[in-house]
């Protein structure tokens, strides 16, 4: 214990000879003192100095360290691995007894000297162990980094790490494991690293759309070990049918290597299953890993956009570019001179520049069958066009051009646009339009407004109008192929102008919202995700209001049935279903409003990613090489007894004892002042005693 002061210990001598004052005033003229006893005297002059110098001496902030000695056990941290691949082995059935011996024992062994953690590994750390190995992912990094982050300049004196060093998320774990330094890791390995025969589906890659009356591709990759020279069957089966088969000869050698491609029929409209299996094998070691199920969605038409022009023109180019990585629109071009007026299956017209009056007339016919127009408007547009879109420009503005670039309206909310896209405009070079400004038609939604260099102005660049029941889009400038090709020198990439007109594109070919039920549900998640559902209820004015009741209706592929109720979300609705198994599955969303329902239908595919089914071998070269670079130990988990055996041998694991320094104040001490109060009160019981008030 050490005692400091605030202030300099010059004040301690002012103190004592305050304390010494006061007594002496407090006694000198006392009336009776001199009949006390000398023995009674001399203690009331004591008590007195004792109680003022001790309540005078709090002043002085006095100090008081301490200094205690904490012992901290070594914390032993038990991992297990949960994932699904533990019970790809023929050992499998008895792990977790296993793992509950390990622990039990260690417990039972150690309990007393260590302070042991339990947590379980999958796609996350969970805080307690668990014996259902049933996760999709191994993510056995995020073990360490666990470890690291939690228990970081703990006594961490060990970690036992069960598992079949099987990863399939996030880096090697021998790397988040050289964090934790001076940290033994005892590896329990379980499974068996010797290949043995067997055949796996490793991946299937195909297109998740496919369009009616077409082939679509189907591209399997196929591993197989010990079966030198020996042939197998792969089968494509869809409704319980084979609809595609092939034979494959494996090569000589332990193991091979197939990629095996079909060409599929798209038959039948809707979301189909597919599945993918390998005939099995009698001596194969697993057949889990044998199939594997794929789905594609088979539409029955596509969007048909029609890009029209009075001649070619790089704009058309770069349009076509975007339009060609939507699997979903079919793009033809074409002059206005050959135009045939077969317009019936169009979803949108695309017109570049139309300058003659002849261009006029078939796009009344465009309007005429009430198809979505997107004019690209040049300084030699017609000027009926001009004037059937509503735009006046002053009379002096006749026949001259202007070149201006874009600025992004911040006030349309039509649709969401990349955040990136208002720095490209600054970089995009400016388009050659009309000279002269004019307003936006009434009731037209502007995207894109014109500047010159650093002046902004209030003349729309892109804008979007309904009239008379017709939508249009409006680009009011030639040139927009140099914004592609400066994004692409910027960038090597053109994802903003891609995304731009994507979006331009696909505002014009899908209707507005309407009243009446809309039901947001996604086509296609996996297994692991939890599957939310939104949707919104518009009225006759195209308000959203929450007073009907939304229920919901999903079946399997068997037919079962699942009822659920939408919830009130902010100004709509949502139904949080959670994870379903894999598998297609159909939906009914229902609304009962005005004693009428209204129906909303679809279609969900639930994918199996599960990875951890096609390991049908251990990864102990993971586990030894965390075991080495640690200094720990590398086991069979069989054999827990002797990790259990050498953990007691690791003399290195053992307690640490830590000073910690406790820094209080005189005044914080119960028993000082205690003591104060016992000398006041001494001194007032022999003043009553003889008489001395």
């Amino acid at each position: 214990m050490n005692l400091e002061l605030e202030y300099s210990a010059f004040w301690l001598f002012v103190i004592l000879v305050l304390a010494l004052l006061i007594t002496w005033f407090s006694y000198r003229k006392k009336r009776g003192l001199d009949d006390v006893p000398k023995v009674v005297k001399t203690l009331l002059y004591l008590l007195r100095f004792g109680s003022v110098f001790s309540i005078l001496i709090l002043l002085l902030g006095l100090l008081v360290k301490t200094y205690t000695e904490r012992v901290e056990p070594p914390i032993l941290i038990i991992v297990s691995d949960n994932s699904a691949s533990m019970l790809n082995y023929k050992d499998s059935s008895e792990i977790p007894g296993q793992i509950k011996s390990t622990i039990q024992n260690l417990r039972k062994s150690y309990g007393s000297s260590f302070n042991i953690k339990e947590v379980s590994i999958g796609s996350i750390v969970n805080d307690s162990m668990n014996y259902k190995f049933d996760e999709a992912n191994s993510n056995l990094e995020e073990a360490f980094n666990y470890i690291h982050t939690n228990y970081y300049n703990r006594n961490v004196g060990g970690i036992a790490f069960i598992s079949d060093g099987n990863f399939n998320v996030g880096a090697n774990p021998i790397y988040n494991a050289g964090k934790i330094r001076a940290t033994p890791i005892f590896t329990l390995a379980v499974g068996d690293s010797i290949q043995k025969k067997d055949q796996i589906v490793k991946n299937v890659f195909n297109n998740p759309l496919a369009f009616l009356q077409n082939e679509f591709p189907v591209e399997i990759d196929i591993s197989a070990y010990q079966y030198p020279d020996e042939e197998s069957i792969i089968n494509i089966i869809r409704d319980n049918k084979i609809i595609a088969s092939k034979k494959i000869t494996f090569n000589k050698g332990p193991e091979d290597f197939k990629k095996i491609r079909f060409l599929l029929p798209a038959d039948v409209v809707g979301y189909q299953t597919y599945t993918v299996q390998l005939v099995n094998k009698p001596d194969e070691i697993t057949f889990k890993n044998n199939v594997k199920q794929f789905y594609v969605e088979i539409l029955d038409s596509r969007n048909k956009v029609l890009i029209i022009s009075d001649a070619p023109h790089p704009d058309i180019s770069a349009l076509k570019n975007v339009l060609s990585t939507d699997d979903n629109i079919e793009c033809e071009t074409l002059l206005f001179k050959d135009w045939t007026e077969d317009s019936d299956n169009t979803n949108l017209v695309i017109c570049h520049s139309p300058k003659k009056l002849e261009d006029f007339s078939i796009i009344q016919g465009f309007k005429n069958r009430n198809i979505p127009i997107l004019y690209i408007i040049g300084p030699e547009t017609n000027n009926n066009i001009y004037k059937d879109l509503g735009l006046k420009f002053p009379s002096r503005a006749i026949g001259k051009s202007d070149d201006v670039q874009a600025s992004k309206n911040i006030n349309f909310s039509s649709f969401t646009l990349n955040d990136e896209l208002e720095e490209s405009l600054k970089f995009y070079p400016p388009l050659r339009t009309q000279f002269g400004d004019f307003k936006a038609p009434k009731g037209a939604s502007v995207l894109l407004n014109q500047r010159i260099g650093s002046i902004l102005k209030k003349t729309p660049l892109l804008f979007f109008l309904k009239k008379a029941g017709h939508r249009y889009g409006v680009i009011m400038g030639e040139g927009i192929w140099r914004w592609r090709m400066n994004e692409y020198q910027r960038k090597s990439e053109h994802k903003i102008f891609d995304e731009l007109f994507n979006k331009t594109i696909q505002f014009l070919t899908v209707p507005g919202k309407s009243k009446g039920l809309s039901v947001r549900f996604p086509k296609r998640i996996n297994k692991e995700e939890a599957l939310v559902v939104d949707g919104v209820f518009y009225n006759e004015s195209l308000e959203a209001i929450t007073s009907p009741v939304l229920s919901l209706e999903i079946s399997d592929e068997e037919n079962k049935k699942y009822n659920s109720q939408f919830s009130i979300y902010e100004n709509g609705y949502r139904a949080q279903l959670g994870k379903l198994n894999p598998g297609r599955y159909d939906w009914v969303a229902k609304a009962l409003f005005n004693n009428k329902t209204l129906t909303k239908k679809g279609s969900i595919i639930v994918e199996d990613i599960d990875k951890e089914r096609s390991e049908s071998v251990a990864n102990h070269s993971v586990l030894k090489q965390l075991a080495v670079q640690s200094n720990g130990g590398f086991y069979k988990l069989s054999a827990f007894n002797d990790f259990i055996k050498d953990l007691g041998d690791k003399k290195e694991i053992a307690s640490v004892s830590y000073t910690e320094e406790l820094n209080l104040k005189l005044i914080d001490y119960t028993w000082f002042l205690l003591f104060c109060s016992l000398l006041l009160c001494g001194e007032w019981f022999l003043k009553r005693r003889y008489g001395l008030f």
